[in-house]
């Protein structure tokens, strides 16, 4: 008989923009020799043959509330009938402290995802309890493995799956063109972007500082950063970065409607972050536009070093980011290489069909 397996996680409906929501969709999606199972809503869209189990009371936050754990938690405890739990979620002493008196009450094996790296690593025995425990980059399990090297204690066993892509429908140069409407900005004009939050890193301050060194590399560029509030200080480093910036040759959204028409029009995609909490390891929107043929322009740091085909820059400096974003603007073969490389990458490492082969092999192992 087929075994089953139940994600634990979020809500797993609309709207998909969070990377633990994505990761959840897309392995379920493509499960081939275990039935899976999400914790969902009532009245969320049908995802395939995956079974949504209605948990929660609506989609969510980015945050779950504690009532949505609680309710989570006794739902596993009293309801769940799946052979293996598979968790998903960036790891706090709280929830994982659940998570354990949980498996061992109900005797689940459990494959135990880190959706995006801890804070700390200073205590990994009140973060890590699953059976298996899959981080996303390599960089992240050695963190793991250092710190219980240096509490000369065993690891768990941890593998490391990198996130999943789903295949992308591409935008028409009509979607394109709206796209870059809605922000003022006419067709043609070189675009660079930077998807990522303005509160939790010094990313979006570098490629601020870098605009005007940008626009003399590259006459009429447009810079745009879009953004997601991650928390409530978000708004007011937006309008601290509208006041500062010059207003002809850089944009600031949130939550824009359709990101990914910005990205596959852009001219490159500016990520110089050297802290990822809160991220996926390799956030979802730099394999997005990896797969779309943008090259990606990263800092050679943590968990984005692993990224195969990128153009890197050694300093979160200014200067170094103008830097490689004249060098793709005036050498061409360097684009095409680096865009070649990069969809090479997504298609072997990344490509949702690959990632949800990793994990079902996971579960046969711990299910024989």
């Amino acid at each position: 008989m087929i075994k089953s397996v139940l994600f634990v996680s979020k809500p797993i409906a609309p709207p998909y923009h969070d990377g633990t929501k994505c990761l959840v969709r897309d392995v379920a999606l493509n499960l081939e020799r275990v039935q899976p199972s999400v914790m969902s809503c009532a009245g969320a869209a049908p995802l395939g043959s995956v079974r949504l189990e209605a948990v929660y009371a609506d989609s969510g936050s980015f945050t779950p509330a504690l009532f949505d754990n609680v309710r989570a938690a006794s739902w596993l405890l009293a309801r769940s009938r799946a052979d293996l739990w598979h968790f998903v979620f960036a790891p706090n002493s709280r929830t994982s402290r659940v998570g354990r008196a949980m498996k061992n009450l109900r005797r689940k094996p459990v494959v135990q995802t880190v959706a995006s790296p801890p804070r700390s690593f200073e205590h990994p025995r009140d973060l890590l309890f699953g059976d298996v425990v899959v981080t996303q980059s390599r960089w992240t399990r050695a963190q793991f493995r250092r710190r219980y090297a240096a509490l000369e204690t065993e690891p768990p066993r941890i593998e490391v799956i990198y996130p999943p892509v789903a295949v992308l429908r591409r935008r028409s140069p009509e979607e394109i063109s709206a796209a870059r409407a809605q922000l003022e900005i006419e067709d043609g004009r070189p675009l660079f972007i930077y998807p990522g939050d303005l509160e939790t890193s010094r990313g979006a301050d570098t490629v601020a500082a870098a605009v005007k060194e940008i626009v003399r590399a590259v006459p009429n560029a447009m810079v745009v950063l879009a953004y997601r509030p991650k928390t409530s200080r978000a708004e007011d480093r937006a309008r601290t970065l509208r006041a500062r910036l010059p207003a002809e040759y850089t944009r600031l959204t949130s939550t824009f409607p359709d990101v990914l028409a910005l990205v596959q029009g852009a001219s490159a995609v500016l990520f110089p972050v050297e802290d990822l909490w809160g991220k996926v390891d390799l956030p979802i929107v730099l394999l997005e536009a990896m797969a779309l043929g943008v090259p990606v322009i990263v800092l050679d740091k943590g968990p984005l070093a692993e990224l195969g085909g990128v153009k890197r820059i050694q300093q979160q400096t200014p200067e170094a980011l103008a830097r490689a974003v004249y060098q793709l603007h005036t050498n061409s073969g360097e684009a095409a290489h680096i865009r070649d490389e990069q969809l090479l990458f997504v298609e072997r490492q990344c490509r949702a069909v690959v990632t949800a082969r990793a994990y079902e092999d996971l579960y046969l192992d711990l299910l024989s």
